[in-house]
């Protein structure tokens, strides 16, 4: 069989170009999901409970992470990844319930006596740690 040269490099091409703008998957789809199920009210007709769906829309992976890099996770990622394993516990809807359960009680800023808890935050219609200001485009 012959093959067609110019084909296969321009599906190399592609196929490497695709694999190449792919951000690290370090962001757990299932501790998103809980994170939804447990604080977003979808049905309500609140108006802070609607403006927090669209928040937690927004986010999306920065609710727990910072930047692009889904290695560099923000204060409240970091208190949840002391409790979970990504591999572990990816599948163990109640364990990740639990952990969300517990991170509520910790404070935003530790050094801060006076700091929200991320619970505080979240109850308030916020996010449990605040989006960076959003870039301007040039």
């Amino acid at each position: 069989m012959r093959v067609k040269w110019p084909i296969f490099v321009a599906s190399v091409v592609v196929l490497a170009g695709s694999c190449w703008g792919m951000s690290a998957a370090w962001a757990v789809i299932q501790f998103r999901n809980e994170f939804v199920a447990r604080y977003v009210k979808k049905d309500s007709k609140e108006p802070k409970d609607q403006a927090f769906a669209r928040l937690v829309e927004e986010a999306k992976c920065n609710i727990c992470h910072e930047g692009t890099d889904r290695k560099n996770r923000n204060a409240y990622g970091a208190a949840l990844d002391r409790l979970l394993d990504r591999s572990k516990d990816a599948r163990n809807p109640e364990k990740i319930q639990s952990a969300l359960a517990e991170v509520e009680s910790v404070k935003v800023d530790p050094k801060d006596p006076k700091s929200p808890t991320f619970g505080d935050r979240i109850k308030a219609g916020e996010l449990p740690v605040p989006l960076p200001p959003k870039e301007e485009k040039k």
